[in-house]
């Protein structure tokens, strides 16, 4: 059973005002680098939420996301993010930690608000539990388009010990996941594109 997942995730865009928007959305409160999801609610909603140790009067129902809003942009109990920003969005390193899942209503939310900017931007990635169990890969594009896949394989803890390079395999079988994934969704887009009455 996953505990704590890592998520991975690019951006595919040339537009340098998607970096501006990731810079914006990626922003701490309290201006240090650490991001989390009271970070990301606020800069998506304009909000203004706090944890209770933030602020001496607070109030819950006030100074805090409903379930209903937490399930809607988060998903997971909590959240953390790694942010380093880059010229364009694909330089642009995204590492969200969470609570026993893949977030992915905050992927998509992430996505729907990038291509308010860029329609074309898409997202990608792998994600890992700290066992390896689960972990996989993710493309969310246009169309609302998205697919989320495990990788099947086992890690085996004891041949990572004992092979200098199972790791290194380990990730290239991920990494291909990923690449099937985005190309998967390239042709979806080309056959829209070739066969436009197919989707109407």
């Amino acid at each position: 059973m996953a505990n704590e997942m890592r998520t991975f995730v690019k951006v595919v865009s040339d537009d340098i005002q998607v970096t501006e928007r990731l810079n914006q959305i990626f922003k701490s409160r309290r201006n240090t680098y650490e991001v989390d999801a009271l970070d990301v609610i606020n800069n998506l909603n304009g909000t203004s939420y706090c944890f209770q140790n933030e602020k001496e009067d607070f109030n819950k129902d006030v100074d805090f996301p409903s379930n209903e809003m937490w399930e809607e942009f988060i998903g997971p109990k909590w959240m953390r993010v790694e942010y380093d920003s880059g010229t364009l969005p694909e330089d642009c390193t995204i590492v969200l930690s969470s609570a026993w899942s893949v977030p992915i209503p905050f992927l998509l939310k992430l996505r729907n608000e990038l291509q308010k900017i860029d329609p074309t931007c898409y997202i990608k990635g792998t994600y890992e539990d700290e066992s390896f169990d689960p972990c996989g890969a993710f493309v969310a594009g246009e169309f609302d388009y998205d697919d989320m896949e495990d990788y099947d394989e086992v890690y085996d803890w004891d041949a990572a010990d004992e092979d200098d390079f199972y790791n290194e395999s380990w990730f290239e079988q991920l990494f291909q996941l990923e690449n099937d994934l985005e190309r998967a969704y390239l042709e979806y887009l080309q056959d829209r594109k070739d066969n436009p009455q197919d989707y109407e």
